[in-house]
């Protein structure tokens, strides 16, 4: 076989259309300077309540969460108070901390476990669904960030459980 024909196969073995993790769309953006191309996503339910959606550029998002990455990580991360009415929904305010019903959260970049920059989440909305075997679907979420225009937008992400 060519040489050029066996360079190409292995390209297009390794092209990374969409999240492979995730299962959803591609996510790619940049927020207030900071570009992040999601590679996976996580779920965790911490024992004081609520749900923690993280999306990481690492590939495996549980294990960036319980080890220092030696490189540079880029997380998004959602805590979420969920409603008292048992919706799945919750709007993303600028609070420290979330009321029922509502989502609060960053986008931060560290290099070797020492974070470099940070932007906190300001507005916007998350819908997600559990699923049996512990895993979480985000079905859509629209996050706007502190000092600029920039917006996460995305639906169709699936997130695993992690453990706190």
């Amino acid at each position: 076989m060519p040489r050029r024909l066996v360079a190409l196969v292995l390209l297009a073995a390794c092209d990374t259309h969409g999240s492979r993790q995730t299962g959803g769309p591609p996510v790619d953006f940049t927020i207030g300077g900071i570009a992040f191309h999601l590679s996976d996503g996580a779920a965790v339910v911490p024992s004081g309540g609520g749900i923690t959606f993280y999306l990481s550029d690492q590939p495996n998002a549980c294990m960036a969460l319980q080890f220092v990455p030696v490189g540079t990580a880029t997380t998004f991360m959602l805590h979420v108070s969920p409603p008292l009415d048992g919706t799945t929904k919750a709007t993303v305010v600028a609070k420290t901390a979330a009321q029922p019903g509502e989502a609060v959260g960053s986008l931060s970049r560290a290099t070797g476990g020492r974070q470099d920059t940070s932007i906190a989440a300001s507005d916007g909305s998350l819908s997600w669904t559990a699923n049996a075997d512990g895993s979480y679907a985000l079905t859509s979420i629209d996050v706007g960030f502190a000092g600029t225009t920039d917006r996460l937008t995305t639906s169709s992400l699936t997130l695993r459980a992690c453990k706190p």
